[in-house]
């Protein structure tokens, strides 16, 4: 009994809290179901250590029941043996029933007598009368329907009852205001207008609603009159019919004349507002023209000077002399003076001052005659000359000034007519950079063909590779450029050899060039092995070459180092070979014997190019750094078969670490022999456990290439 209890209040502490546990001591256990009787534990009914929930707690013997605070869900949550006690069925929550809330969509609910009242929230409305919805439409009533395009009374119909065909606020639509100028306005059948205008205002543009002109006369006359005024408001001025326009008029003070002479009548119009006399041709100053322009009945011959006036000499036609100043006596046209710029040299007043010239001063070379004496630069013995400014250098030597027109550009002036061998522009001057080649000063500087600096420069003909020849560059027998002479002629062509050059002359590279190979036989293994280290084609005893395009095997050569897998391959391959495989390479190197190194089992640090090889005997003496040429001989003193194979290949052990075909993995490529800096373990003919990815390239690993056939 006590374990009991102290389980159920140390359940209820841990789950509930201590507010939720009123436990009864003096009810727990006993009771005809014992311990094991169901419990339950909470408001919601559920069961404790498989209890079967309320109902099951509630049927079970008193001393069986844990009391909770009383909650209105028909049950007797506090074991008092009463359900729902205290309980008020008059709130909103419970409104004369548990559960029963007064709760509705938009509205705020009251339990009255234990029956629930429903009020709409603020801008809501109950239009259906069906409390299932509660307040079903959303609007704010602000009074009577206006015209606004909103349900102003909430009667969910919106601007109802409006009349849009008359109304002057909202004709033929809400807020459409019948807006007019100085009219009444007025809408009809939901279009508006207006009845009449305003006094002094009359409708002259259509498309401004009401009377929007106002009247300058008020009230407006009947017809117009010339005053720059609306007098009958139409909106135009001084529009026909005007009284008394049209009729014959004169200026006033020439009502006499009439149409006398070159005068005419004219008639009345009203222009800006005035009555005017227009097409009157009034009097006017008398002119030689046989007409009587002043209206006064005298004849032009009367009027006018016939025998002094050069306006009217011999008649009304005026003296019209060529650039001259004309002057008349005894009714004949004379010369009074030249125009600036001419000259009467032939005297004769008939063609004027015939001849065009401005006296300048003495005669001078610029194509004018500046004494207007008929005679032009050099044809005038006055001519003054210039001392000599032209070039005298090269072939320029002995030019003089000539007086002619200017080679480039216009007029005329003095100029130098350079003659044979001088190089001019389009203007007659010595160029600036000769174009010719042809040993002479053509451009009058000091200096003979200096435009082509290539002049005695080395040259090569077309032949290709041994058979082009080679000579320097010379002017070409025209003088129109340079060509290169040859004076070397190429050979003729050999048996290409791997060295970068193009021994048989015909444009490729090695192609075909032997390489130096050994037989490695051994049961059914046949195949031929790089006599020495591959090395570039243009490498030499000092330099390891730049030339990519192919493998090589020949000896005194720095060997091909730091390659990848990838171009090694490629280079063998270029060579009509390939790399040989790991099974290969460790053939040729141990031999028919299976010997440690090449040279046998013992290790001998002076017989290949590993770390131990004697600096002071090697050749060179710090050879420990880096790979020796191909075919090196080592040793104290230097012995040149000391690291050459049974087979006849050299420096399998040593000088560089070499590629192979074979795949380690799915990575990686074995790689043999060991290099120049490796100690004895790793210089031997078996040593295989290096393998590295393609693409890498290390300065102590080279390569060699096979073949299987000779």
């Amino acid at each position: 009994m006590a374990s009991r209890l102290g389980w159920l209040v140390a359940l209820c502490l841990t789950v509930l809290g201590s507010a939720a546990c009123n436990l009864n001591p003096y009810t727990l256990g006993g009771g005809a179901g014992g311990e094991d009787a169901p419990i339950d534990g909470g408001r919601d009914g559920a069961v404790v250590d498989g209890a079967a929930g309320r109902d099951a707690a509630q049927d079970a013997p008193p001393d069986a029941c844990i009391g909770f605070p009383e909650v209105c869900n028909e049950a007797d949550d506090d074991c008092d043996g009463m359900s729902d006690e205290g309980i008020s069925l008059d709130s909103p929550a419970n409104c004369g029933r548990c559960g029963n809330r007064c709760d509705q969509p938009n509205t705020a609910g009251t339990c009255v007598d234990r029956q629930c009242h429903y009020e709409c929230l603020p801008g809501f409305v109950d239009t259906d009368h069906d409390p299932s919805n509660g307040c079903d439409y959303r609007c704010t009533p602000t009074g009577d329907e206006l015209c606004d395009l909103a349900d102003n009374d909430c009667d969910t119909l919106v601007d109802e009852n409006l009349d849009l065909d008359s109304d002057e606020d909202n004709c033929g639509r809400c807020g459409n205001r019948c807006l007019v100028v100085h009219a009444t306005p007025e809408c009809r059948s939901g279009v508006c207008g207006y009845t009449q205008c305003d006094p002094g205002y009359a409708d002259v543009i259509e498309a401004i609603p009401g009377c929007e002109y106002r009247c300058p006369v008020d009230p407006p006359l009947a017809t117009e009159e010339c005053n720059a005024i609306d007098d009958d408001c139409d909106g135009a001025v001084d529009e026909l019919p005007i009284v008394g326009l049209g009729d014959p008029c004169t200026d006033p003070g020439f009502e006499s004349i009439g149409d006398t002479g070159a005068c005419e009548l004219g008639r009345r119009e009203c222009r800006s507002g005035v009555p005017t006399c227009v097409g009157y041709v009034r009097p006017a100053a008398e002119a030689c023209n046989l007409v009587d322009d002043d209206c006064d009945g005298v004849p032009d011959a009367v009027e006018f000077n016939f025998e002094s006036d050069p306006r009217h000499c011999g008649g009304c036609a005026p003296c019209a002399l060529d650039h001259a100043i004309p002057s008349c006596a005894a009714g004949r046209c004379t010369i009074a003076a030249c125009q600036s710029g001419y000259v009467d040299f032939d005297r004769d007043p008939g063609n004027g001052c015939e001849y065009p010239c401005t006296r300048t001063g003495p005669e001078v070379c610029d194509g004018v005659d500046n004494d207007c004496d008929h005679l032009i630069d050099t044809a005038d013995s006055d001519l003054i000359r210039p001392a000599n400014f032209c070039d005298g250098d090269g072939a320029c030597a002995g030019t003089q000034p000539t007086c002619g027109p200017n080679a480039c550009g216009a007029g005329v002036g003095w100029r130098c007519a350079y003659g044979g061998g001088v190089e001019t522009d389009g203007c007659g001057r010595p160029l600036l950079q000769e174009s010719r080649c042809d040993r002479v000063d053509g451009d009058c500087d000091g200096r003979t063909d200096e435009s082509f600096a290539a002049l005695g420069a080395i040259c090569s003909d077309d032949g290709i590779g041994a058979c082009q020849g080679t000579g320097t560059i010379a002017c070409t027998a025209a003088g129109t450029g340079v060509e290169c002479r040859i004076t070397d002629p190429g050979g003729a062509p050999t048996s290409e050899v791997c060295n970068d050059l193009d021994d048989d002359c015909d444009g490729d590279l090695d192609e075909d060039a032997p390489d130096a190979v050994v037989e490695v036989t051994r049961g059914a293994t046949h195949f031929w092995i790089y006599t020495y280290e591959a090395s570039r084609p243009d490498a030499t005893g000092s330099d390891e070459g730049i030339a990519e395009h192919r493998a090589c095997s020949r000896s005194d050569a720095l060997p091909w180092r730091g390659v990848s897998w990838t171009d090694a391959a490629a280079a063998c391959a270029a060579a009509g070979k390939r790399l040989c495989s790991e099974d290969e390479w460790q053939l040729a190197c141990e031999g028919p014997l299976g010997l440690s190194y090449p040279y046998g089992d013992a290790y001998d640090p002076d017989a290949c190019n590993g770390r131990d090889l004697d600096p002071i005997c090697a050749t060179p003496a710090d050879d420990g750094d880096y790979p020796l040429p191909t075919g090196t001989a080592y040793g104290c003193p230097p012995a040149a078969s000391s690291c050459r194979s049974a087979f006849g290949a050299y420096d399998l052990s040593g000088n560089l670490r070499e590629w192979t075909s074979t795949l380690v993995g799915s990575v990686a490529y074995r790689v043999r022999g060991g290099g120049y800096d490796n100690v004895a373990q790793g210089l031997t003919c078996d040593l295989s456990f290096i393998a590295i990815e393609p693409d890498a390239s290390f300065p102590n690993l080279g390569f060699r290439c096979c073949a299987d056939a000779p």
